[in-house]
């Protein structure tokens, strides 16, 4: 079995669409855990934060579902390209917050492993799917 054989993009994208959809639900679960560790502890923390982790969780669940459907109904090389541009989604996301949000103090303290391991989890996914778009671009 080689990595083309096991890395498969429709199963990937369905891998990674079902953490961002599960990571959401974490995130608008548990905004006031999020904001604290985002801030740096609940001294830094005000009432409306809290709220924005979660209203923030909900804006990248749409993500999560539009790659679960993406796996389930794009095949063959249009399910490759997507599988390729699914990484540059979470480097734009990622650099742009990280740029946006460096400046004001949040996100200066590391996560605890609970919070930070799906994500861990959802970026390795992402990697292996943007390596699977790329091994089987020339497919039919």
């Amino acid at each position: 079995m080689n990595a083309k054989e096991i890395l498969d993009p429709q199963k990937l994208m369905i891998a990674v669409g079902a953490m961002v959809v599960i990571m959401s639900l974490m995130g608008m679960t548990s905004g006031d855990e999020w904001a604290a560790v985002g801030w740096g502890g609940e001294e830094n923390v005000l009432a409306h934060d809290a709220a924005y982790e979660e209203m923030w969780a909900l804006h990248l669940m749409p993500l999560g579902v539009m790659a679960i459907g993406t796996g389930l109904f794009v095949s063959g090389k249009g399910l490759a390209k997507m599988s390729m541009m699914a990484p540059l989604v979470i480097v734009i996301i990622m650099g742009g917050m990280g740029a946006l949000t460096g400046d004001s103090g949040y996100g200066a303290e590391a996560p605890p492993m609970d919070m930070f391991a799906p994500a861990l989890v959802t970026i390795l996914l992402t990697v292996m799917l943007g390596i699977s778009g790329y091994l089987h671009k020339d497919d039919e």
